[in-house]
């Protein structure tokens, strides 16, 4: 058969890129579709990424694929995948918005149904910064633009063969929000680089959290706390809301608090073993972070509500 990956996009690296690696090895002759990317951050996939016509922009508007939200949906449909047998899309947007044919089968790995579509409209429409000038269009054109997005969203899901969900509870919101039932199959976490030999005598010196810069991850809370705490704090990720965290860390006189930013693989074990605790704020579909975490050795704090609750109460992957 021939497969075919798509992806959201592939602009930096997270959980749900893990997955889509875990795709492509598992796939290795699949090409991999998606609606912007940069190479540079994913040098073993580099010459099996195809960008939609998005891709063709200029680079100062790929940075922030944010902006390209409401052509998200026309691109993927503009995708010829003809060719192919199977497709598998790895989605929390719009990647699943595809043009399928009756003898195609085309699985969907949904990570969740689109965040600021359905269960966080109102967290997203709210804290999602737009520079002063664009406030008043944002008010203007916030609400049609969702409903236009939920409407492209909504039908995407009519192309969708099978349903993947990443937890129990993503599964839950597939079958309230699209009426689809969905198997679950938790990601991929390789364990393997945190548990080496002698992680527990590893001195404990900060917290850590580590993540995208993005509104539903509550980076913001934690800088708040820590602030008041004086306790270190290592926060490592990037993302859209990195400048305004360490804005908000310099308001607030908060030098116990050190912004890594974009910290290799590799050099995540030694973080998380030296770590006092993992922090979680977040209301996470699943969070493969946490599970690293423990497989380090290192408690989590996390906020006990949803699938972060389940990746950190089933262990998946210990």
């Amino acid at each position: 058969m021939k497969v075919a990956i798509v992806a959201d996009w592939l602009t930096n690296r997270g959980g749900a890129e893990h997955v889509v690696e875990a795709l492509a090895e598992a796939f290795p002759d699949a090409p991999i579709f998606t609606s912007v990317h940069n190479a540079e951050h994913f040098p073993q996939l580099k010459n099996r990424l195809r960008g939609t016509w998005l891709q063709r922009l200029p680079e100062r508007f790929r940075a922030k694929h944010q902006w390209l939200l409401p052509f998200f949906p026309s691109a993927f449909r503009g995708l010829d995948l003809s060719g192919f047998d199977v497709i598998i899309s790895s989605a929390s947007a719009f990647a699943k918005c595809l043009k399928i044919a009756p003898h195609q089968r085309h699985i969907c790995y949904c990570h969740t149904p689109t965040r600021y579509l359905y269960h966080a409209e109102k967290e997203y429409k709210s804290q999602y910064k737009v520079p002063v000038w664009m406030r008043p269009l944002k008010a203007l054109f916030w609400s049609p633009l969702m409903a236009y997005l939920r409407r492209a969203d909504k039908a995407g899901t009519h192309s969708v063969t099978d349903f993947v969900a990443n937890s129990n509870y993503v599964a839950d919101r597939i079958m309230r929000y699209y009426n689809r039932e969905a198997t679950t199959i938790y990601p991929c976490v390789d364990t393997a680089p945190y548990l080496a030999e002698g992680n527990l005598e590893a001195p404990r010196t900060h917290f850590l959290a580590v993540g995208r810069f993005i509104p539903y991850k509550r980076f913001d809370l934690l800088v708040r706390a820590f602030a008041r705490l004086g306790l270190p704090l290592k926060l490592a990720g990037v993302g859209p809301e990195l400048e305004a965290m360490q804005a908000l860390a310099t308001e607030l006189e908060a030098d116990n608090i050190t912004f890594l930013g974009y910290v290799p693989s590799s050099d995540l074990p030694a973080l998380y073993t030296t770590s006092r605790a993992f922090l979680f704020p977040a209301e996470e579909d699943f969070g493969l972070t946490p599970i690293e975490a423990m497989a380090s050795g290192t408690p989590v704090i996390h906020y006990a509500k949803g699938g972060a609750t389940e990746s950190v109460t089933d262990g998946c992957g210990i």
